[in-house]
């Protein structure tokens, strides 16, 4: 086997420098191009240490861990040791997935024994047109699990913790912060915070359940006299998406405890409805509510417990 040493330092140089820039731009580290270009340089010249018989315990696991930490170091000088790990991290998954998109397309397109010959040219089987694959497939690959990944990030940013009592009872479930939810009674003015049934269930008395479970069998104006003392109920009209504006039912709460969304506190809402939504918020169960920003941070006093 025999390399052209002057492709083997270009590849090696761009390789690298594809990697620094999708990490710089996965973990939004705003690096200049100067600082790409100098860690992809310190790359490419460790990459010579395999023809250097003195140096080639910097091959060993340690030592390729040592020298990849350098490179993220040099490159992003990560301002905190949070930062640098998860810069240190997201190069290395970027790596193993631009790794493994091009052994894989090798694998489906290369004769085994061609590529384990002695006798080959390395780039006869790694060919500009094999890496560009590789770098098409990992751009795809990395982009969606990094998109994923912030969308998740982002998604838990918005998600809080909430308390429901009344008459004596108390669920708690994750409710998400919803900036356009404004749902509000249209008689009381009183926000309406949505719930799913399914999270109410301790809470509501059999014959408001019975109803969700056989709306036929009871009309909604029987519902509403039968159970005008135990629970009085609101009807709200609520739209949700994919549906048409409807009517859910709702109900004046106990007590609403809601985790405050940017310190770690909790506020006690006043004048809210909880509105009972026969159906999922979520179609993978991240949150059971949804409730306005404002609803929190305007209509919420922080919550003293009686001891």
């Amino acid at each position: 086997m025999y390399i052209v040493l002057e492709y083997y330092l270009v590849e090696n140089f761009l390789i690298n420098f594809l990697l620094l820039h999708l990490t710089n731009k996965v973990t939004k580290s705003k690096v200049g191009m100067k600082s790409i270009i100098l860690g992809s340089i310190i790359s490419s010249l460790y990459s010579l240490i395999v023809f250097v018989p003195s140096l080639l315990f910097l091959t060993s696991f340690i030592g390729k861990l040592f020298i990849s930490t350098l490179i993220v170091y040099i490159t992003f000088q990560g301002k905190s040791i949070k930062l640098f790990l998860y810069q240190w991290l997201t190069f290395y998954i970027v790596s193993f997935i631009f790794a493994g998109s091009i052994m894989g397309l090798l694998s489906s397109l290369t004769n085994l024994s061609e590529f384990v010959s002695r006798e080959t040219n390395l780039f006869q089987i790694f060919t500009l047109k094999h890496i560009g694959f590789g770098i098409v497939i990992a751009i795809i690959i990395s982009s969606i699990v990094f998109t994923y990944s912030h969308r998740k990030k982002q998604m838990e940013s918005f998600l809080t913790q909430a308390r429901i009592e009344f008459r004596n009872k108390v669920v708690s479930l994750t409710a998400l912060i919803d900036t356009g939810n404004t749902l509000k009674d249209p008689l009381s003015k009183k926000p309406v915070f949505v719930v799913e049934l399914s999270r109410l269930i301790t809470l509501l008395p059999e014959k408001l359940l019975d109803y969700y479970m056989s709306p036929k069998d009871m009309s909604l104006e029987e519902l509403f006299m039968n159970l005008r003392e135990e629970v009085p109920l609101i009807l709200v009209p609520f739209k949700s998406l994919g549906n048409e504006e409807g009517l859910i039912l709702g109900f004046n709460p106990d007590l609403v405890i809601v985790q405050h969304p940017t310190c770690d506190a909790e506020l006690e809402v006043e004048r809210i409805i909880i509105g009972i939504y026969n159906g999922k918020l979520s179609s993978d169960n991240e949150f059971s509510g949804l409730i306005d920003y404002e609803t929190i941070v305007e209509g919420g006093k922080y919550y003293q417990p009686i001891l």
